[in-house]
């Protein structure tokens, strides 16, 4: 019979500076709400904030002490010293517990009072506190022959100790730092079964700084003494599994192994995983049931034990040459993955020709395609099907996509720059670019970057919905690590006595303009004869230069691997001072070669260069200057800074980011299907002014809908008639403010500040959103991430609600949109994220606010989808303004459309001249009648008129230009493959319609 009487719960918190992420801990427990709990914070003398946090929360602590003490297992002890209740635990001051989890271990405590500890299931959390999985994704069981013999399957922070047991066998031991508790795990269990709690306690987060992260062979050696202890092996295969996993994490950091290392200790894990099967666990170490087929050991963590898988490449977005570092990035992780893992199928899709990059492995298969990127994409779908391909390796985020699964897919990104320097593109390439990024971002199953400021730009971004953005560094591409002689430097650099060098893309963020300008300030200065050579593309280079003609700059355009080996080795100093990347390859390639290397102090370069370079801010031209100077004049800096290049470059190699990558890979391919659903909350504003007689039904309309997480703002411009009466009759089931505004646009945009959800809407008082409406708007996001705006169908309603016609919407492109607004306002949900980027509504339009809205959405970058489900009804009467203000209304349409396309549609025109010639005066009527299509010839000329006058403005040539390329591409993959080709092949196309 379970007793009814509530235990008491101790939890003792050891902690020492982790002052970040106590608050998170406290508040896990406070949020428990159990009866009788204490909690117990033993600081082992922070230096952080922690003590500050913990005075801000010493209401809610049963005691604390701030003291030195003899590392983790001591803090506890003293903690546990002080305990009095009947359960007792421990949680680390960065973990913390899941709602329930009190409630859940009072209950086991119930049923099994004799239990010697009880232990349950948790989640995997990153350094932000975001789940990144569960820690045991199959029924938590309990197996003491598993955990004695070398596998700690236990998560600590959803683990629970029976005190009375905990007397008798003793506490933590403190000689032990980083298998205690697993220690404890196997005494207790040794005097009485444990119990499981097959449900989620609590959340271990994952970060570089916890104690198993840091370890190495200490810990491995520590782990293995463990469980010779206990079994009286001096070697266990899950010790031996530890020790290996530790080996193979130094070998990869490690260049003085070879490859045949690697590979032999590849076998030889293999091999240890046959051991492993008598076990009885699964893949991540866990118990099975005593029925169950066996499986390989291989925690996430591991980097052997992975099945076969078929993997496709899509390499279409890569052009040797022209896409810069990422090509040799790729390819060295590439080759790495296939060597490492030789029984994987690796099949590359690539364009007709030469593949941009190339990998000689027995493995490895390469298939072309059609080079259209529609035709490309249906035809890598049909082969992938056909073959059973697993995961699929996107190598830069694009439009078109095969069709499989996103969550399947990896994109790999170095970096989102355009999110930090928009200005370096066109409008129309910046859309481009930020919609191929969102449908990677958001539907991606991982993301594979370069460096841990990538990461973070990506994580922190809004698009960014996948919570699996993993590191896979560059090393120095094998290509390169060429010795050159004196005569393979290129004739224009071996004319300097002495030259910088820059090997980049004239791309506007390698911020060549400013190295110039530098250049030119640090030239008096400067030993006679000192250059500075260029490599890399030298399309734009007459621009770059014009105004530093008179110095001595060469470009020697794209050289051999060893001629740019030649420019490294006689170089006085790579000069990089990038506004913006994802990595910095050309560091690596200076650091492989001894040269000195300035570069940025921003974004990834200090992660990169280390103590092993000079930097400065990359707009400080005199800063850069100064350091020109030093390098040439400072004695004995140049060999400093060689020394520490050649040590830096050690820390880099493929082997790493190939098993990481090949990690990845195993996730994905299990991912499911279906994206998560997810359920944020939807916030409504209602702009009102003196629309008593309609407002009741569209607010009934809001807070009737079926989904449950609706908050509806009601901003009132002070209206004079009843309105505010009827909002004081919905009492708290809805927000209201009245006061006066300055229009519609304000009301909105005063509103939106005000609320708080991740999806976002506008209703106006007179329209009508139908029964299920939100719920589906929600589910279509869920359904495509990638998506900012969705909008549905809807009806026209007279002014007693009765269905008079069809809202004109279609399903979205560019061009539709500019030939009418086929989006229905009152039937369109839009996320927070797209409103961060573009602001809120123009105040300064009075009709065609929305419709400005939507161009601007579009122009953006923005994703736009059009669903069929009926969402609104849009109400026409006398009153509203799509009818009392035509003329109006063609003034802005004309101008938000010249503004955001460029163009203005025919069918405006066609609408306009209609307005002039028939509804602006008395006697349009009359006209109608004796020439009802004398209009579309003024309309014409209009129009001719507009197109002459595009014609001689060069840069609405070239945003139109690609207008109509979209058009003529989407209607005929065969013209837009011969206008891409064409495109290709002349400069004069690219810097005309750039």
């Amino acid at each position: 019979m379970p007793s009814l009487r509530i235990p008491k719960i101790s939890i003792v918190t050891p902690s020492l500076n982790q002052g970040r992420f106590l608050q998170d801990c406290i508040d896990s427990i406070r949020a428990q709400n159990w009866p009788n709990c204490e909690h117990f914070i033993i600081d082992g003398g922070s230096t952080d904030q922690t003590m500050d946090l913990i005075r801000q929360n010493e209401g809610w602590l049963t005691s604390f002490v701030s003291e030195k003490d003899g590392g983790a297992a001591d803090a506890i002890n003293k903690g546990i010293a002080r305990c009095s209740g009947d359960i007792v635990a421990w949680l680390n001051a960065d973990d913390f517990y899941l709602p329930g989890a009190f409630q859940a271990v009072a209950d086991a405590f119930s049923r099994e009072p004799g239990a010697s500890f009880w232990f349950g299931n948790g989640i995997r959390v990153d350094e932000r506190g975001v789940e990144k999985a569960a820690f045991n994704s199959n029924a938590v069981r309990y197996d003491r022959r598993a955990l004695v013999e070398g596998l700690d399957y236990i998560l600590q922070p959803a683990a629970f100790i029976n005190r009375r047991i905990l007397d008798e066998v003793g506490v933590l031991d403190t000689n032990l730092r980083w298998s205690f508790d697993w220690d404890l795990w196997i005494r207790l269990g040794a005097y009485s079964q444990p119990a499981v709690i097959d449900t989620q306690l609590a959340a271990s987060r994952e970060w570089e700084e916890t104690l198993t992260s840091n370890g190495g062979f200490r810990r491995a050696e520590e782990l293995r003494r463990l469980a010779e202890r206990h079994s009286g092996q001096a070697m266990t295969p899950g010790a031996l599994c530890y020790w290996l996993d530790s080996i193979n994490f130094f070998i990869a950091k490690s260049s003085t192994f070879s490859r045949d290392t690697s590979a032999a200790l590849f076998e030889l894990w293999r091999e240890v995983q046959k051991d492993m099967q008598q076990l009885n666990v699964d893949s991540s170490g866990n118990p099975l049931p005593k029925d169950a087929a066996t499986s390989l050991i291989g925690g996430a963590s591991n980097t052997f034990d992975r099945r076969p898988l078929t993997i496709a490449v899509d390499l279409y977005p890569l052009i040797a040459g022209v896409s810069g570092g990422i090509v040799p990035w790729v390819q060295g992780v590439l080759r790495e993955l296939a060597r490492l893992f030789p029984e994987d199928r690796v099949v590359m899709f690539h364009r007709p020709g030469q593949p941009p990059l190339y990998v000689d492995a027995a493995n490895v298969e390469y298939v072309p395609l059609d080079d259209h990127p529609v035709r490309f994409y249906a035809e890598m779908t049909r082969h992938c099907e056909s073959i059973g391909v697993e995961a699929v390796i996107r190598t830069y985020p694009q439009e078109q996509h095969p069709g499989l699964p996103f969550t399947r897919q990896i994109f790999v990104i170095p970096d989102i720059q355009h999110e930090f320097f928009p200005e370096f593109f066109s409008k129309q390439v910046l859309a481009v670019r930020r919609r191929a990024f969102a449908y990677a971002l958001s539907c991606g199953g991982a993301i594979a970057t370069m460096s841990e400021h990538s990461r973070e730009t990506m994580v922190s971004n809004g698009w960014t919905l996948t919570d699996d953005v993993f590191l896979m560094p560059a090393a120095l591409p094998e290509e390169l690590r060429e010795t050159a002689s004196d005569s393979d430097l290129p004739a224009a650099a071996a004319a300097f006595q002495q030259y910088f060098y820059m090997p980049a893309n004239l791309w506007s963020h390698k911020n060549h303009r400013r190295l110039f300008e530098a250049f030119k300030l640090a030239f008096p200065h400067l030993p006679p004869s000192t250059g500075l050579v260029l490599s890399g593309n030298p399309e734009g280079l007459n621009d770059v230069l014009k105004d530093f003609k008179d110095l001595p700059i060469v470009h020697v355009g794209f050289v051999p691997h060893r001629q740019v080996a030649a420019l490294f080795s006689r170089a006085i100093a790579l000069v990089y001072f990038s506004l913006f990347e994802g990595f910095g390859m050309p560091l690596l390639e200076a650091f492989h070669h001894g040269t000195p290397v300035l570069c940025s102090n921003t974004t990834s370069l200090p992660e990169v260069g280390g103590d092993a370079v000079l930097s400065c801010d990359p707009t400080d031209v005199p800063a850069m200057a100064e350091l020109m100077q030093r390098i040439t004049a400072e004695p004995g800096l140049r060999e400093v800074l060689s020394a520490k290049a050649k040590l830096r470059v050690l820390a880099y190699d493929w082997a790493k980011p190939a098993q990481e990558l090949r990690g990845a890979l195993d996730r994905v391919a299990r991912n499911p299907i279906e994206y998560p659903e997810r359920q944020p909350l939807v916030s409504i504003v209602m702009p009102t002014r003196n629309h008593a007689h309609f407002i009741r039904q569209s607010i009934d309309s809001v807070i009737s809908q079926s989904y449950a997480k609706i908050e509806l703002l009601v901003m009132d411009g002070a209206s004079t008639d009843n309105t505010v009466e009827i909002l004081k009759e919905y009492g708290n089931r809805i927000r209201w403010i009245s006061e006066p505004d300055k229009g519609q646009a304000d009301a909105i945009n005063k509103g939106m500040e005000l609320v708080s959800g991740d999806i976002l809407a506008y209703l106006n008082s007179d329209d009508i959103l139908l029964p299920g409406a939100v719920a589906r708007a929600v589910r279509y996001f869920s359904d495509h991430p990638e998506c900012d705006i969705v909008y549905g169908n809807a009806d026209y309603i007279d002014v007693n609600g009765v269905v008079t016609g069809s809202y004109a919407t279609a399903e979205y492109t560019f061009e539709r949109l500019m030939h009418d607004c086929c989006v229905c306002q009152p039937a369109a949900f839009w996320k927070r994220r797209i409103v961060d980027r573009i602001g809120p509504f123009d105040a300064s339009l009075q009709t065609a606010m929305d419709y400005e809205y939507w161009l601007r959405m579009a122009t953006s970058g923005a994703i736009l989808h059009h669903t069929i489900e009926k969402l609104a009804q849009s109400r026409l009467h006398e009153d509203a303004k799509t009818l009392a203000m035509r003329g109006k209304i063609f003034e802005e349409v004309f101008a938000i459309c010249e503004r955001h396309g460029g163009y203005v549609s025919f069918s405006y025109f066609l609408g306009l001249w209609s307005y002039r010639f028939y509804e602006a005066w008395r006697g349009g009527g009359a006209l109608r009648r004796v020439a009802p299509r004398a209009y579309k010839l003024a309309a014409l000329i209009h129009f001719i008129g507009q197109m002459m006058r595009i014609g001689m403005d060069r840069e609405k040539t070239a945003y139109v230009g690609r207008t109509l390329f979209g058009v003529v591409e989407n209607r005929s993959p065969g013209i837009g493959k011969l206008i891409r080709k064409m495109w290709a092949n002349s400069t004069t196309l690219r810097q005309r319609f750039r």
